[in-house]
């Protein structure tokens, strides 16, 4: 009976004290009951998100969780419950019904004090997104100024990106960081060749208008002239390992030349007088070309009239492009063609072993769509591997080749190719006014819509210019 007794004195001593909350906990458990989770549309640089609010007291509250996310900042909870957020050298804390935050050690005051609902804490947006150096207005968070627009783009690793724009007469060269879109100018320049990575991701390279090379080292971004030769060069590519940089020499691109990074010496590879190659590749031994040979349109003029007059005909007739491969390591080996069709061939990537090349197939006429083909280094067997929609362009991401594509009415598709079996799988859409595709050697996807770059981000195209 005594026992009973004073189980039941317990129970009726943990109830009064159950009911015997502070006036704070009170207020926050009856906060915590009246708030409803809602969620809201805001754009974070740019790029929907999607993020939870609710209202109390009249005043919208958005969840620190979701705007630290969709801005890539840092999230922890101290122990004593203290939430702590970092972005870049800013470092705010704040405790729940607290009227003050802490930004970098300086107390700030708060309008309205954060609160907790369903275990999650909510700010009022201005406060936060201002503490932490960004701009927030109906909505809008700005927390870095995102690059103008983009015209060209390639992947350095699967953080960064260099972006390249026209400025007046000349480019302008810009890292940009891949998941917050915050940049840097790499190059200002007139009259250059485009960048080109190196294998290591390193350094880059690019010519001048006087046939000069240089390297900039990516982490300090120091130029460094490597070549004085002043042939003309076209279409600079790294070799494999590094050590040397081919690419087409002359007015007419008629040589394919080496430069050695070690000396700045330049040799030629293939010197057959054919002028006007273009799209120049290299296997990975640096042995084996493909390369397209461009013949230029057969022009006849009246004789019996007047030169001033300008009336000339124009034969275009056997001019389409044709795909060469040549090796270098056999002795008076000259150039095989490869193909003979009168279409326009494009995008032309040579395998990594030289065995063979792949391009977009483009017929002049309107109904027909692109296809991917490939064929090998003896042009004897060619065989069309993708014609299921229209293939816009063929990229090549390390050993792997993607292809941008038809698909629907506001998409189009992105497919991975199997260059081994020939097969192919569907990795993701993309809207349809996307005008390139870039694709780094991990596979990280970009592409050019509408004068923004966007990058993939686990499925989702996430705006990184304006």
């Amino acid at each position: 009976m005594q026992m009973k007794k004073a189980m039941a004195i317990s129970m009726i001593a943990a109830a009064i004290s159950a009911s015997a909350v502070t006036p704070v906990f009170a207020q926050t458990a009856s906060v915590k009951q009246a708030a409803q989770i809602s969620t809201a549309s805001f754009l974070v640089n740019a790029n929907p998100v999607t993020v939870r609010t609710v209202v109390d007291g009249g005043v919208t509250l958005a969840s620190v969780r979701d705007m630290t996310n969709a801005i890539g900042a840092t999230l922890h909870i101290n122990s004593d419950h203290t939430v702590v957020v970092k972005f870049g050298d800013k470092t705010l804390k704040l405790k729940i019904a607290a009227k003050t935050m802490n930004i970098n050690g300086v107390a700030t005051a708060l309008q309205h004090p954060a609160i907790e609902v369903a275990y999650s804490t909510f700010i009022e947006p201005t406060a936060f997104v201002e503490a932490l150096g960004g701009t927030y207005e109906d909505n809008n968070i700005h927390t870095v100024q995102l690059l103008d627009s983009a015209e060209h783009a390639i992947w350095v690793n699967s953080k960064q990106l260099i972006v390249s724009n026209t400025a007046g007469e000349g480019r302008e060269d810009f890292l940009v960081d891949a998941v917050t879109g915050k940049y840097e100018l790499l190059l200002a320049s007139s009259d250059t060749s485009d960048l080109i990575l190196s294998p290591d991701g390193k350094s880059v390279a690019y010519s001048d208008a006087n046939g000069a090379v240089f390297t900039i080292d990516l982490s300090t971004k120091q130029a460094k002239q490597v070549s004085t030769d002043n042939s003309i060069k076209n279409e600079l590519q790294w070799s494999k390992d590094g050590s040397s940089i081919f690419f087409l020499q002359g007015d007419k691109s008629s040589v394919i030349a080496k430069l050695a990074i070690a000396d700045g010496k330049v040799s030629k590879v293939l010197e057959d007088k054919v002028d006007y190659k273009a799209n120049l590749e290299v296997s990975a031994d640096g042995t084996k070309f493909a390369f397209y040979v461009f013949k230029q349109p057969k022009v006849t003029a009246d004789s019996s009239k007047d030169v001033e007059l300008d009336d000339v005909a124009i034969d275009a007739t056997g001019t389409e492009p044709q795909i060469y491969f040549y090796n270098s390591t056999v002795g008076d080996n000259k150039p095989v063609q490869l193909t003979k069709e009168a279409t326009d061939k494009v995008f032309l990537k040579l395998a990594a072993d030289g065995s063979k090349v792949s391009y977009v197939s483009v017929s002049s006429d309107e109904a027909s769509v692109g296809q991917l083909v490939t064929v090998d280094n003896t042009g004897k067997a060619s065989t069309p591997l993708f014609a299921d929609k229209d293939v816009y362009q063929l990229v090549q991401g390390g050993s792997k080749l993607y292809l941008l594509t038809a698909d629907g009415n506001s998409t189009n598709a992105i497919y991975e190719i199997d260059s081994a079996t020939g097969t192919n799988k569907l990795v993701q859409t993309v809207s349809d006014s996307a005008t390139e595709l870039v694709v780094s050697d991990s596979s990280d996807f970009a592409a050019l819509i509408d004068g923004q770059l966007a990058v993939s981000v686990q499925g989702k195209w996430k705006n990184i210019t304006n």
